[in-house]
């Protein structure tokens, strides 16, 4: 009764807290003060530095801590750190007199992805009485839930709107590894309802979206409705995504009247994806209307499913096309399909020669690539290509044409070679690419060459931790063709946060990220990614990225920047630590790149949309105050003229 008692009274606190954190989080755009951010205290600095060292022993010693701030703190930390031989003690901490450090365990044990999680987070299922701790421990348990035991998630004890969100997301997180039957299909469709929360629709619609091997034939009446009606943006994206997997006359239609009649442009974007399973002559009729919308992600979006398949466009609809990356897309499924091919490729390649923008001369690479009979002209680009950006466009279409279904194989001694020459180059970007390519088995480039001697050349050029991205598949690519094991490519430990830095950062710091499509404000999360906080703006005081582009930007997903090489394979003489906070990717939210944990450095990118695929797997150290319209705006390319500090983080 007592512990009874001591639960519900930390409960009505923790309601108290965020009942004001909601109130103070409407003034966002306002905020009364900057502030000094939390690591004016000297413990929380300790704790924070034992996370970025990834010390297990020394962050366990503040779960006996007096305070349960600090609990609470060491116990996110591994969320981070993932040791999985924090369980137990991390399982001790569900039974924590405070909600507040029980939901932090809750969270860290759902980021192990082990299923040694269940028994305990079912255990205190049985006992939890705080709302806030329970919607996190059912979201844990969906993290790590298996097929075996799945009815151990079907019969958690629903009685607030707060479970509800956890229940939506724990099926979203079971449902993304595969994990689902047919009840958990009914219960996510009843989640949908429009009695119920934003966040509770909003994970059951993702559960749909991105859920593997789903049985909807028969149930996309209630899909529909929902993509239709429902009053959310992100709702309606995310359930038209899930309507391209079930192909019939009905969604098709639902899709083609989504076009026609939504004004949000995310929700057009994830109708013409929908649209690549359906025959194209149900949807090319919708998907070339939009190639004339505003909004150039919806262009992108319709070009890509029209080139993914015969599509009767011709060359001169195509070359009146506005925008290079939209006309490179189409031009690419032109040739593709074309029954005679040496026109179009000749077409291409005078349009290339005459192209002075290198990245839609990587377009016009890429569409060249869906051609064998382009071989010559690509061998010929390969000699010296005058950008980075080229030169992995020129790699990427030799790729594709010694991948496609007519190569002639008495080509493979050639391309073969010329794959040799561009590891040569020990240019990282090719070399990860041909190096990926080596990994495919049916390809048997193993048998191709007499030794090896090049691949262990091109990695003794690369260093660790700049080249990790490239040294993980070349290690993986020499392993496989000595017959070795594949070996664990790892960053070690060799940046140190700055923490005199971080202590003077105000915790409502902003910066401005100016483009030639207008301004951007970001609001830092110095509290939640310390580490990152303080690299990215150690970057931005030196200018690092005045002048660079956005090298990469996909449709209702992301924007991204920071390579100096403005190809994506850009990376410096270190790399900083993720720092996986309790924080969900929505629109706007802006995210450190990696080569997998602890591999961040200079590269970063901004969501048009929620990505709760990228939730607990990407460093979250920013958020989108304004210019959201300006993110929309950019394409591939687009320039980072400068990224300034605001005065006094306001």
């Amino acid at each position: 009764m007592i512990c009874a008692l001591k639960h519900s009274l930390e409960s009505y606190w923790l309601i108290l807290v965020i009942v004001a954190v909601s109130a103070c989080q409407q003034e966002v755009d306002k905020p009364v003060d900057t502030g000094v951010n939390k690591f004016s205290d000297p413990v929380l600095v300790q704790v924070y530095e034992y996370q970025d060292q990834r010390d297990t022993e020394s962050l366990l010693g503040f779960f006996n801590d007096e305070s349960s701030k600090y609990r609470e703190e060491a116990a996110l930390a591994f969320a981070s750190v993932q040791d999985t031989s924090a369980i137990r003690p991390l399982a001790l901490l569900l039974n924590d007199g405070s909600a507040r450090v029980r939901r932090a365990a809750a969270y860290a044990l759902g980021q192990m992805y082990d299923r040694q999680c269940i028994d305990p987070l079912v255990r205190a299922l049985q006992t939890e009485d705080s709302v806030f701790a329970r919607k996190e421990l059912i979201e844990a348990l969906g993290k790590v839930i298996t097929m075996e035991t799945i009815d151990l998630l079907h019969q958690v004890a629903i009685g607030s709107e707060k479970e509800k969100e956890g229940l939506a997301w724990a099926l979203y997180r079971a449902g993304i590894r595969n994990v689902h039957d047919g009840i958990t299909l009914d219960i996510a469709l009843s989640l949908l309802d429009m009695a119920n929360s934003y966040e509770t629709r909003l994970g059951a619609a993702h559960f749909f979206a991105r859920s593997p091997n789903l049985a909807l034939a028969g149930r996309e009446g209630l899909l529909i409705r929902v993509a239709t009606s429902d009053p959310s943006p992100a709702v309606r994206m995310a359930v038209t995504k899930a309507l391209g997997t079930v192909v019939t006359q009905k969604s098709a239609k639902a899709l083609t009247m989504a076009i026609l009649k939504d004004t949000d442009p995310g929700v057009r974007v994830n109708c013409a994806k929908a649209m690549e399973n359906f025959p194209m002559d149900q949807v090319q009729p919708a998907l070339t209307t939009l190639l004339q919308n505003d909004n150039i992600n919806v262009r992108i979006a319709a070009a890509q499913v029209l080139a993914s398949k015969p599509a009767k466009l011709s060359w001169e609809q195509v070359n009146g096309i506005t925008g290079w990356r939209v006309k490179s897309i189409l031009l690419g499924g032109l040739l593709k399909y074309a029954s005679t091919k040496d026109e179009f490729t000749r077409a291409i390649q005078g349009e290339y020669e005459t192209a002075d923008n290198p990245y839609y001369k990587a377009g016009l690479l890429s569409a060249l690539g869906n051609v064998p009979v382009a071989k010559d002209f690509i061998f010929k680009e390969t000699l010296a290509p005058p950008h980075p950006v080229i030169g992995t466009a020129v790699t990427k279409a030799l790729i594709s044409i010694r991948q496609h279904k007519d190569f002639p194989e008495n080509w493979t001694k050639d391309f073969a070679n010329k794959f040799k020459q561009i590891i040569e180059t020990g240019d990282v970007g090719s070399i990860a690419l041909v190096s990926q390519m080596y990994l495919r088995p049916g390809l048997k480039f193993s048998e191709q060459y007499d030794d090896y001697k090049f691949l262990e050349s091109a990695k003794n050029r690369l260093t660790l931790p700049r080249d990790n991205e490239a040294l993980q598949v070349l290690n993986a690519a020499i392993a496989l063709f000595k017959g070795l094991e594949r070996p664990v490519t790892k960053n070690e430990y060799n940046h140190p946060i700055d923490w005199e830095q971080v202590k003077q950062i105000p915790k409502r710091q902003k910066v401005t990220i100016e483009t030639a499509k207008g301004n951007v404000t970001l609001r830092l999360l110095v509290e939640d990614a310390p580490a990152t906080v303080s690299n990215f703006l150690s970057l931005v005081d030196t200018g690092y990225f005045n002048g660079k582009n956005f090298h990469r930007v996909v449709p209702n997903f992301v924007v991204q920047g920071g390579c100096h090489r403005g190809d994506g394979y850009g990376s410096e003489d270190y790399s900083i630590r993720s720092e996986f906070a309790n924080l969900r990717y929505q629109q706007g939210s802006v995210g450190m790149a990696s080569a997998g944990k602890d591999t961040e450095g200079t590269q970063w990118f901004i969501t048009h949309s929620p990505t709760p695929h990228l939730d607990g797997r990407y460093t979250i150290f920013a958020q989108v105050e304004e210019g959201m319209e300006v993110i929309d705006q950019l394409e591939v390319g687009a320039e980072i003229i400068q990224i300034k500090v605001m005065g006094n983080g306001v």
